[in-house]
């Protein structure tokens, strides 16, 4: 992780509106860099965390499953991760593991240990726009919204 980035000329470059716009959510802008990797760009506390979540879990994690992140901003305002195409069908996810339910893909042995290990929310990772393609393998490019974040900054009762 960390690899080299230019952040100032990617800062530049954002703020003159060079990079697409890939999407958005409550805490974040993703943005292509045209080099094969995507801007996450944090846009609140929620955005911040989620950032630092993706860039420890990339960081533990040694299985192919999630887009690797190449970079992260000290603040964790930046995050720089591979680019995948989108998923927009769940359906392409379950035909590439060989399995009919989402059931099914999360008692494979290389999926069980992910919601527990890594405090994610399975039923989050069962959304197509949670996941994308790179080189025709599905890869989780969102993986920053843990039981811990949901608590924290989404809950009904932090209103």
């Amino acid at each position: 992780m960390n690899a080299a980035i230019d952040l100032p000329s990617i800062i530049d470059h954002l703020s003159n509106g060079a990079y697409p716009l890939l999407g958005s959510g409550s805490g974040r802008r993703v943005y292509d860099l045209g080099d094969g990797s995507a801007l996450k760009v944090a846009r609140n506390a929620k955005g911040y965390a989620q950032n630092q979540v993706e860039s420890i879990i990339s960081e533990m994690d040694d299985s192919d499953l999630f887009a690797k992140v190449l970079f992260v901003s000290p603040d964790n305002r930046y995050l720089v991760m591979e680019k995948a195409d989108p998923v927009s069908d769940f359906s392409v996810i379950r035909n590439y593991f060989h399995v009919n339910t989402n059931r099914e893909l999360f008692q494979l042995a290389n999926f069980q240990y992910i919601p527990h290990k890594y405090n994610l929310l399975a039923v989050d990772l069962c959304r197509p726009a949670n996941w994308g393609l790179i080189q025709s393998r599905p890869v989780i490019i969102d993986y920053g919204f843990t039981r811990r974040i949901r608590r924290k900054y989404y809950s009904i009762f932090n209103l």
